[in-house]
């Protein structure tokens, strides 16, 4: 008999209490839980084994951008950054300039290999990649919508500046960078209510990893814990000036845009097999 069947469930069921509703469908205080695309979307990339047919880096594209679109409150989000344009004065300067890489692919190539740039240019060239992510330049002065735009644009220099490789584990240090990184340099209700995003991406891969590959959880531990430590203890990233580092080498970029505790990581051989290619030894 397990431990579940042995257990008292009246003892850890006290307190609980039925809410009436006269809703026909499923009512929450959760605007998470209430998005049907949402829970489908939960289920399905918390819950799957990875496969050529579902491939990875579509998983966030597949439905949940666009239902975090549907119920974000930006009313709301427009309120908190006014009000840490109004408390943080880096936030108020970095928005009142509003840096936005425009370089071509072109541009990008006359960077020397094994520079930021160069590295990139690499990158984008091997894979057939466009530029951005493909997100289109903001079309006002939106504070709101530069953000959103230059959260795309600095994805991929986010996993040359962390040291996570591209591949599907080297994703976990970008995401979990984020995450810390921004509760640590901004107001707590604003960086909650900016990357919803990473919390659904970045724990999408912990599950599968924790249910299904277990040869890469401790890779998976270590990574976490590697973005955790260079979130809390780097610059904002976010506001970093990444067009000023393209001709400097990754180290070098680190240490003049104040990321910390960084390294260089090789997560292609342990991402093979997560990403069910090969089998673990």
């Amino acid at each position: 008999m397990d431990d579940g069947a042995r257990q008292n469930p009246a003892y850890f069921l006290k307190g609980i209490r039925h809410v009436p509703t006269a809703s026909s469908g499923l009512v929450s205080s959760s605007k998470y839980l209430n998005e049907p695309a949402i829970r489908e979307w939960l289920a399905l990339h918390y819950l799957r084994k990875n496969g050529p047919d579902l491939p990875t880096p579509s998983d966030t594209s597949n439905g949940l951008v666009q239902a975090l679109h549907r119920i974000r409150d930006f009313e709301a989000l427009d309120r908190l950054i006014a009000e840490e344009k109004e408390k943080n004065p880096k936030f108020q300067a970095w928005l009142a300039e509003k840096p936005i890489c425009r370089h071509t692919v072109e541009d990008f190539s006359k960077y020397e290999p094994g520079t930021f740039g160069g590295i990139y240019y690499r990158y984008v060239i091997d894979n057939n990649f466009q530029l951005n992510l493909g997100w289109k330049f903001p079309t006002s002065d939106s504070d709101r919508e530069y953000i959103l735009f230059r959260s795309g644009q600095i994805h991929d220099f986010e996993h040359i500046i962390t040291g996570g490789g591209f591949n599907t584990l080297g994703e976990l240090l970008p995401y979990f960078t984020r995450l810390s990184n921004l509760h640590a340099n901004l107001s707590q209700d604003l960086a909650s209510a900016l990357f919803p995003l990473f919390v659904f991406g970045g724990f999408r891969m912990v599950f599968r990893a924790a249910l299904h590959y277990p040869q890469t959880w401790l890779t998976v531990v270590d990574l976490m814990r590697r973005a955790t430590a260079i979130g809390l203890n780097s610059e904002c990233i976010l506001m970093a000036r990444f067009e000023d580092v393209f001709h400097l080498t990754p180290a070098e970029a680190r240490e003049a845009l104040g990321v910390r505790g960084a390294e260089d990581l090789d997560t292609a051989e342990v991402s093979r097999i997560f990403d069910g290619e090969v089998s673990a030894a």
